[in-house]
């Protein structure tokens, strides 16, 4: 692309006094003619099949900006990111400036459209992003229900809410979605930033919304930086709770996750059936923020009943996946991935689900068939938080693109 880009800067504040404590950069077209939107932009880019250098670019011309103006190293800085730039490194003509702008506090805003249209390359594009030592932020909570879905799998630094909380009307899936943001918050330490405040009563609702941090017109349009080595600026650290910790889970299986946990318990088929229905059937009532990931083992395969179940948790979920041996015998709603007869997975029979206000996994492995001919099993059913978010992660890892299926 050879449109010229620069970058705008908004302030972030914090609620309980308005000091600055970190800018957001924003992408703007500079130079001659009327100025591009950044969706056109990325939109340009990605017809030209040239998001990732377009995305890197963006991130130089903000850092670039922030070195030059002498940016201090305790106020964070924001930057937009698309999760498959993340996947690929930077052009590297822009390496000096990202080593220049090492010693800046980065926090990567993840902007993915589609949020579950490639949910294994947006966990790879935040693991990225960790790497480099920047932090990870989600944006627009609220603007879309799958956004709460991949608050507790991504283990984000900073959630920010979508302009719609703070400047509608409350209601109900308002609620919702301010008590799964709380209980995330409140679990990891995750800082809640409110976008769009205009008024002092915008800033109002966003303290009762849990936010402790701002941005929005009331405290600054997008501009130029103030030179720091000059100017007096009244700003202060952004304290980022050290209890947002992302493990990669070592294991390669949901029931290598659970190795850890107590020795398993033992269940025939029948049983085993009965705690998946009572685990999908409460899977039903939490919501389209929920993902519902299930693996089949080669002894039980996908009966009709039990796909016509799956069918119906993906029209009410943020994602549904089904990981099986077999490929699917039709089309169905779910997301089906298929597993290699020989592969580990191929014997473990399991349920995760992953909700905002609660998460459980049933992981089991067959061991056997009983004298009535049925399977037997070891498994574990855990409500532990990290265990099935790491199983959950393992899963997700393994759900392909959708726009290259």
């Amino acid at each position: 692309m050879s449109v010229p880009i620069t970058s705008a800067y908004q302030p972030i504040v914090a609620l309980d006094d308005r000091s600055v404590v970190g800018y957001e950069a924003l992408v703007r077209t500079c130079g001659e003619g009327p100025p591009t939107t950044p969706t056109d932009l990325l939109r340009a880019a990605r017809e030209q099949s040239l998001t990732a250098e377009f995305d890197w670019r963006c991130r130089a011309t903000a850092l670039q900006g922030a070195v030059e103006a002498r940016y201090p190293d305790r106020l964070a800085l924001f930057v937009n990111a698309e999760p498959t730039a993340l996947d690929v490194p930077p052009p590297p003509d822009c390496l000096p400036m990202f080593a220049e702008a090492s010693a800046l506090s980065i926090v990567v805003e993840i902007t993915e459209r589609d949020l579950m249209g490639d949910p294994a390359g947006l966990l790879r594009a935040a693991e990225h992003a960790r790497n480099l030592g920047w932090r990870v932020a989600i944006d627009d909570v609220g603007a879309d229900s799958t956004s709460l879905a991949l608050i507790p799998l991504l283990r984000p630094d900073v959630i920010k809410l979508d302009m719609t909380l703070v400047q509608g009307r409350s209601t109900d899936e308002t609620a919702a979605i301010v008590a799964a943001v709380a209980a995330e918050a409140e679990c990891t330490g995750a800082l809640v930033l409110a976008e769009g405040i205009e008024t002092d009563r915008h800033e109002g609702y966003a303290r009762d919304m849990g936010a402790v941090l701002g941005q929005g017109y009331l405290y600054g349009q997008p501009g130029s930086l103030p030179d720091f080595g000059v100017a007096s600026q009244p700003v202060r650290s952004l304290e980022l709770n050290a209890t947002v910790t992302v493990r990669a889970p070592l294991a390669v299986t949901p029931y290598g996750v659970t190795q850890p946990l107590s020795a398993p318990r033992h269940a025939d088929s029948t049983l085993l059936d009965a705690i998946e229905n009572s685990l999908l059937r409460s899977a039903c009532g939490t919501g389209s923020s929920t993902v519902v990931l299930a693996t089949l083992d080669t002894s039980t395969g996908l009966t009709p009943a039990r796909a016509a179940i799956y069918d119906e948790l993906a029209a009410c979920t943020a994602l549904t996946a089904v990981f099986d041996t077999h490929p699917a015998p039709m089309e169905h709603s779910f997301r089906a991935v298929l597993v290699g007869a020989d592969e580990p997975l191929a014997i473990e029979r399991c349920v995760v689900v992953v909700a905002p206000m609660s998460s459980a996994a049933l992981i089991a492995v067959e061991r056997g068939v009983g004298d009535d001919g049925r399977p037997n099993y070891d498994y574990r059913l855990t409500y532990d938080r990290h265990v099935v978010l790491d199983a959950a992660t393992v899963l997700l890892r393994r759900v392909p693109d959708r726009t290259v299926i």
